[in-house]
């Protein structure tokens, strides 16, 4: 095929071009690049223009026939009219009149998507048509054919029609012998000699002369005696010709050469901001994970504190053990105790409200040094993350970093209140209530049977008090031993209350500690999840970035390496 060289870079370029194209608009990048990358891919993508000038029967169809390798210019019916005709592709066959003079002919080749061919009335017809085809096709001609026929080679008309042309347009004009199987060759050298001879008189220059058969190169690319035919037909140096015309001498290749220029710049451009995108990601993430590595360091520091924190709280314990006994001793009077006797249940709501109350009071100042140390170390790790935050990390994740101020006194006052509820659930909860309720209901039944016996024994002494003084005495002794007893029994619970209650401090302190122990490491966990949970949804945008712009760097990388293996083929 002619001009494969050409267009063989021209379609490397024009995938290329059409790859940063589409890139570029995934990319978003501005509307004017978009629009010249569009335009460099039109102007490369436009097809190459052949035009054929001959007269009438010289054999112009048959030579287009054979260099494509198709019958698609009928011989002996268009040539002998007096229109132009152009020859495009496209996907159904159909004629268009462009002007009276001018025919557009669509056809389904797939060579036609490379080439436009015009097919010029013979140059022994009329003139105005001449001068349309000067004027319109040949300065945009990639290569110009002038057929001469052995027939008739001595003909003026086609220098006649040289003279309408200006110096400029023949740099790629080809005069071709067509023929030659129709003479000897010894006529065809003369005839060579007389075309040389002419050219340099009326033009100044020789353009490249070729003799050739186009039926004979059509029979080669058709027929079984390829070889033999293609040498006779002598179209391989008119190939070779029109392809280091079109390759190296025109105007297409300077537009390819510029075209790559325009191409390389632009993508390395999108190259650079893609890079820069991945670079600010990477940066982010390193930063992020400083983040995460100073958050998981600070908390393993604080949770260490904890120990130390919770000695501090312990010491409360200790200090306050006597107060709470001397609150339960004011608040279990002789009255109260003998009160929850006669309860059914042996509770008193009151009691252990007044209790628990009271036991706030005492614990609040005390624990609050302890609770503000651990308020002061999250204080402490919040300026450190947002310094890196605010500082280290792209403008844009920045946007996404924007946050509030943690609420440290919520915190706090959280922390106190769940330390106080633990604290105050362990020494005057549920197991308070329960030993009251337990110690004062057993002694209530006791008490009830050593009244019935007081009530019966004082009933028998009435009674007996004027037959029997003996039997009414007895009955007073036991009456007085059943006060005595029911004295002691008032008295007892109270008394068992407070020894069990004091017996209890030393174990409960363990719980006592282990409870401070999670409700500290639970305040540390939760502020330390909070800021992870931020981090994460930062990581998160990075990695939905980076799987958004690393197909995009894959890509421009891809067509870096077109671009770079065709550089050496574009000269």
């Amino acid at each position: 095929m002619i001009a494969d060289r050409y267009l063989q870079l021209k379609g490397g370029l024009e995938s290329a071009l059409a790859g940063l194209i589409k890139l570029g608009s995934e990319m978003q990048r501005p509307p004017e690049e978009m629009d010249t990358l569009q335009a460099l891919l039109r102007d490369i993508s436009e097809p190459l223009l052949f035009v054929v000038v001959g007269e009438v029967k010289s054999g112009k169809s048959s030579l287009l026939n054979a260099l494509f390798g198709n019958e698609f210019a009928k011989v002996d019916v268009l040539p002998a009219t007096d229109r132009v005709y152009i020859f495009r592709y496209g996907p159904q066959e159909k004629s268009t009149e462009v002007s009276p003079k001018l025919t557009e002919r669509d056809l389904p080749i797939p060579f036609l998507r490379d080439f436009n061919v015009v097919d010029t009335p013979g140059t022994n017809t009329m003139v105005k048509e001449h001068q349309m085809v000067a004027e319109d096709f040949m300065p945009r001609a990639d290569v110009v054919l002038f057929v001469f026929s052995v027939a008739n080679p001595w003909t003026q008309s086609n220098w006649e029609f040289l003279d309408f042309l200006q110096k400029t347009w023949l740099k790629n004009v080809i005069f071709v012998l067509q023929q030659i199987d129709l003479r000897e060759p010894t006529e065809i050298d003369v005839i060579h000699r007389h075309l040389q001879d002419t050219a340099m008189r009326r033009l100044g220059f020789v353009p490249p002369i070729f003799s050739v058969s186009a039926r004979k190169a059509l029979l080669a690319r058709t027929s079984g005696d390829e070889e033999r035919l293609w040498v006779e037909s002598g179209f391989a140096p008119l190939e070779e010709q029109i392809s280091f015309i079109v390759t190296e001498s025109s105007t297409r290749m300077l537009k390819l050469r510029s075209t790559f220029q325009a191409t390389r710049v632009a993508l390395e451009g999108l190259n650079r901001e893609v890079r820069g995108f991945l670079d600010k990601i990477a940066a982010d993430v390193a930063v992020l994970q400083r983040l995460d590595t100073l958050l998981q360091t600070r908390r393993e520091q604080m949770l260490r504190q904890v120990t130390a924190l919770v000695r501090e709280v312990e010491s409360i314990y200790e200090e306050t053990t006597k107060k709470r006994t001397t609150l339960l001793c004011q608040e279990l009077t002789w009255w109260r105790g003998f009160q929850l006797i006669w309860r059914r249940t042996g509770d008193h709501p009151d009691l252990h409200a007044k209790i628990e109350a009271n036991l706030r009071q005492l614990l609040q100042p005390q624990m609050q040094p302890a609770v503000s140390k651990l308020e002061i170390d999250l204080r402490g790790l919040w300026p450190q993350t947002q310094d890196l935050l605010e500082n280290q990390l792209s403008p844009d994740l920045q946007k996404e970093a924007r946050q509030s101020v943690p609420d440290f006194a919520g915190q706090r006052r959280e922390l106190s209140e769940s330390i106080q509820a633990a604290y105050i659930d362990i020494l005057a909860g549920k197991t308070l209530q329960e030993q009251l309720a337990r110690s004062y209901s057993q002694t209530a039944l006791w008490l009830r049977v050593v009244v019935a016996i007081i009530a019966i024994a004082g009933t028998v002494a009435f009674f007996t008090r004027a037959r029997s003084a003996t039997a009414a005495m007895a009955a007073l002794m036991v009456a007085g031993i059943g006060v005595v007893i029911a004295v002691f029994l008032a008295f007892n619970p109270r008394r068992k209350v407070l020894r069990d209650y004091e017996r209890q401090f030393s174990p409960k302190r363990t719980e006592f500690s282990k409870t401070l122990e999670k409700q500290f490491a639970k305040a540390i966990d939760a502020f330390c999840a909070e800021m992870a949970k931020k981090f994460r949804k930062l990581s998160e945008i990075c990695q939905t970035r980076r799987r958004r712009y690393e197909p995009w760097s894959q890509r421009a990388e891809g067509l870096q390496a077109k671009l770079t293996e065709l550089k050496p083929r574009l000269g």
